[in-house]
């Protein structure tokens, strides 16, 4: 069993773990949907097109993610049955 002050410094760790892998996640969301939808440098504005595309991009990034932890959850239950 872990003292009071471990469980603390066990929990930060998990904590930062945990924000880095989210900023890895984001960072890699943004250059995956920049990289497929971006592609007009011709002006600053956003265009319709590649702002309809940067939103199915993330919300399909989404979706799958969800998804992902779900069938995760589902397995590791099973598991432990």
């Amino acid at each position: 069993s872990l003292s009071a002050s471990e469980q603390r410094e066990f929990q930060n760790i998990v904590e930062r773990r945990q924000m880095k892998d989210f900023m890895t996640m984001y960072s890699n969301l943004v250059q995956r949907c920049f990289d497929d939808c971006i592609n007009d440098f011709t002006s600053k504005a956003v265009s319709t097109k590649e702002e309809t595309c940067v939103n199915r991009c993330v919300d399909k990034f989404l979706k799958t993610s969800e998804r992902l932890g779900q069938r995760f959850a589902e397995q590791n239950q099973a598991m432990m049955q």
